[in-house]
Formats: C-alpha cells, sequence, structure tokens
C-alpha cells in the first residue's frame, strides 16, 4: 500500500479498504462518549499531511486541546487547519444574543451608550451551513476533511440542513478527490436522517468500547464499503503512543 493511501493510518484496515473507493469519498464514523472516536477522527487528518491539505473542525473541544492531542501522539498540528465552529457560532450568534436579552432585562447606562460605537443595522446573520459551503467551494485541489462532530449541527440546524452540508461535501469529494470523515457522538438524533447520512457516506465505521473484566476493550465495525458489501468486518483495536492501532489491547488479557 503506497504511503498516502491511507484512512487511518492503521495498514490492517486501510489497505483492502482503500483499494475499494472511488477517488474522492466521504466517510461516517459513530462511537458513544468514551468511545475514542474523536482521537481516531484526529487520527484520520493526521494520515493525510504531507499529502493534500487537512482541515480539522471542532464543534465542541477547545482549538488548543485539539493541537494538544495531536502533539501528544507525535503528530504534527500546524500542517492542519483547525477551525472551530463553535467559538464562532457562540461569538456571532449566542454572544449577540446575551448582550441583546442583558439590554433587555436591565438596559443600558449612560457610559455605554456614550462610549458605543456605531454599527450597522442591517448585521449579517451567521450560517454554519453558509460558512461551510463556502470552504467548500474555494477547494480547488484533493483534501482531507474532518467535521467533529455532525452533533453539534443537529443542535442548531434543521435536519434538511445538516443532509445539506453532508451532500455537499461528498459533492465536493467526487469533483475534485477529496477525502472527507463526518462522526457523530449521539444516537439520539433523527434516526431517518442519521440513515440518510449512511446512504450518502461511502464508507460508514462503528468504534464501540464493551467492559472487559477492569479495562475496556475496542472494535471498529467497518459497516458498508461503497459497493463491496464483503469488505464488511470487525477489527479489534487499541490506543497506543503512536494513536490507534490494529489488534487487541495488551491489557485485554487482564
Amino acid at each position: 500500500m503506497d504511503e498516502h493511501e491511507q484512512i487511518f493510518g492503521i495498514p490492517e484496515i486501510d489497505g483492502t479498504l482503500f483499494a475499494a473507493l472511488p477517488p474522492g469519498w466521504l466517510a461516517l464514523l459513530s462511537g458513544h462518549s468514551g468511545s475514542g472516536a474523536p482521537l481516531l477522527a484526529k487520527q484520520f487528518a493526521h494520515a493525510g499531511i504531507g499529502h493534500v491539505p487537512v482541515l480539522f473542525y471542532t464543534t465542541f473541544e477547545r482549538t488548543e486541546d485539539v493541537r494538544r492531542v495531536f502533539q501528544s501522539f507525535g503528530w504534527d498540528p500546524t500542517e492542519v487547519k483547525v477551525v472551530n465552529l463553535s467559538d464562532e457560532y457562540y461569538e456571532r450568534v449566542l454572544l449577540r444574543g446575551l448582550e441583546i436579552a442583558r439590554a433587555r432585562e436591565h438596559g443600558l447606562t449612560l457610559d455605554e451608550l456614550v462610549g458605543a460605537e456605531p454599527r450597522d443595522v442591517a448585521t449579517k446573520s451567521f450560517s454554519l451551513t453558509n460558512r461551510m459551503l463556502s470552504d467548500l467551494a474555494g477547494m480547488d485541489q484533493p483534501f482531507r476533511l474532518v467535521l467533529d462532530s455532525v452533533d453539534f449541527f443537529f443542535e442548531v440546524l434543521e435536519p434538511h440542513d445538516v443532509t445539506t452540508v453532508a451532500r455537499q461535501i461528498r459533492h465536493r469529494c467526487q469533483t475534485i478527490g477529496g477525502q472527507a470523515l463526518l462522526t457523530i457522538h449521539s444516537v439520539a438524533h433523527d434516526r431517518a436522517v442519521y440513515g440518510l447520512l449512511q446512504d450518502l457516506a461511502d464508507l460508514v465505521f462503528e468504534l464501540r468500547a464493551e467492559p472487559h473484566g477492569t479495562h475496556y476493550a475496542h472494535q471498529l465495525f467497518t459497516e458498508k464499503v461503497a459497493n463491496r458489501p464483503d469488505l464488511s468486518r470487525i477489527s479489534p483495536v487499541h490506543v497506543a503512543e503512536s494513536g490507534w492501532v490494529a489488534g487487541p489491547s495488551p491489557d485485554a488479557s487482564r
């Protein structure tokens, strides 16, 4: 397998799967809290470093925490463009709402009125959908993209807007040879929409953590590989110094 033909950078998993994929593809990774899916998403991003531009959209972690995890596994965070969508949403939507609520409840002081700077009345609203699609429109070469996670989009967007973003990401991947991973951490979302995301994806994974003695045993379920149902599998995985690797954890035998 060529060095650039990586999904997660786990040869035992990547090899046969990558060969079955089209030039541009979309993957979906699910994993409940504690499964380790956010780390696997970062490893997916790391696997693209040095080959294509890499974008990592986080919706629940601080930017510095994302970079710190990269560093802790020996991955170079400077080669990844980290975009914090939750911070942008807070600053451009929630913070403004808090200011309006405060003004309605308590009014404005004289000092605030005197020192206030004029603002445009027609302030443009912030749209997560447009934010993502504008970035995609600017892509003109193969890329690797991670959206971790879609759960935030379910919270602030209508279901059809979530699928619109997924469709646009997939279309851009197909057009210019991009590789994208969407993660989802909760199973409480609309099952029909989640099913549609699975249908849109070329690859569907689920990372599970099950109690095993005093430790947890992790398994990566490969549930869909394009049009190759024969490649579906269940692979034991564990975290080592270099990230997720194939095989049961050394602790699993205890």
